[in-house]
């Protein structure tokens, strides 16, 4: 075990691409521009599955982030994807707009590991990993829909109009 741990954190952070300044000027899309799937397995293979996962405690949503990077570390995309569906109805956003540096990449044991050649590597990009899995599931599945299944509603809901709420349907 203690091998396999000094392997992972001997693996250096994987540079996430982005567009160049010029060409961001003339579009709208994300500034990042992501992983591809080799880099992203690298990276996946930076967390060292940590028994405690401070990183899933320190999520709000208490995703399972070792279990999601161990199935991306093998290749299993979907299965990845699946598993930060299971508790959060929408990876893809949370991936993007969480504040991963406060909360799970800023409890991620590899950022502040003690390392024998003494460098200093930042932790694992819990949230660029994230949104990585749910947009390949999504785009290899072709879907165009949220892949999330929701509850079916109650069977009373209320009934919103621009004069306000009229009460039970």
């Amino acid at each position: 075990m203690t091998h396999e741990v000094a392997r992972r954190l001997a693996i250096s952070v994987q540079p996430v691409p982005k567009q160049d300044a010029e060409a961001r000027k003339k579009n709208f899309d994300e500034t990042y521009i992501g992983f591809d799937l080799n880099a992203a397995r690298i990276e996946a293979s930076r967390c060292i599955q940590c028994p405690s996962a401070p990183c899933q405690e320190a999520c709000p949503v208490s995703n399972d982030i070792p279990g999601a990077f161990a199935l991306l570390e093998l290749g299993d995309i979907a299965g990845a994807a699946n598993k930060f569906r299971e508790t959060s109805n929408l990876p893809e956003m949370c991936g993007r707009l969480c504040p991963q540096e406060k909360l799970c990449e800023g409890a991620c044991v590899v950022g502040f590991a003690i390392r024998k050649d003494g460098r200093k590597e930042p932790p694992v990009t819990i949230g660029k990993l994230e949104a990585f899995c749910t947009d390949y599931q999504r785009q290899s599945s072709g879907a165009t829909r949220c892949l999330a299944t929701f509850r079916s509603p109650p069977e009373e809901t209320w009934r919103l109009s621009a004069r306000g709420r009229r009460g039970w349907r």
